[in-house]
């Protein structure tokens, strides 16, 4: 194994070990109905981890330059998550359990849900890399879930008392793309 394959490896590793920390402590399933979705949700990502694995110790990255691509993408990705979470700290208002408080600043100033940014960029980054089947099946329900999920989140604060003040940060920054308009303020 040669050193872009090694730090290739070590970078996928530290985003998936903050993924897989924060899945087990940072947020809280509360619903029963959420909590059989998440039935799904953990044997697809274990299976997306695990192909994505495979493939970093029997192929490594194409190329040297597609390693230090990916490289930078997980970490970039790991750094937003990180972001996120250091601007969350305490609020627990993952799967649609809304507490009360709209968070607006740190990265979710740009998009309204980095979490699950960061998580599309680091399952996007290995199935563009190994071009697997199974990365790809992965990946998409993977991203329908997320899609699932923050429309669900959403439908949550638009029900509670600050659905007014939520739908006009609805109109400045959209869900997963941040907007041009939102850097220049």
């Amino acid at each position: 194994m040669n050193m872009i394959t090694a730090i290739l490896i070590l970078s996928y590793t530290l985003a998936v070990s903050s993924l897989v920390w924060a899945r087990f402590t940072f947020f809280e399933v509360r619903s029963r109905q959420t909590k059989l979705s998440a039935l799904a949700y953990d044997p697809i990502v274990v299976a997306h981890i695990s192909a994505t694995y495979y493939y970093l110790v029997k192929m490594g990255a194409a190329t040297e330059v597609s390693a230090i691509i990916g490289s930078a993408i997980y970490i970039l990705a790991l750094l937003l998550f990180w972001w996120a979470i250091n601007t969350a700290k305490s609020l627990n208002f993952a799967f649609g359990n809304f507490n009360g408080q709209i968070i607006t600043s740190g990265p979710f100033r740009f998009v309204r849900h980095p979490f699950y940014v960061s998580y599309f960029f680091i399952w996007l980054t290995s199935t563009l890399l190994f071009n697997s089947v199974i990365l790809w099946i992965t990946l998409l329900y993977l991203v329908a879930f997320y899609v699932s999920s923050a429309k669900s989140e959403e439908k949550a604060i638009l029900s509670s008392r600050q659905a007014c003040e939520y739908q006009a940060y609805c109109q400045q920054v959209n869900m997963f793309l941040p907007r041009i308009k939102t850097w220049k303020n």
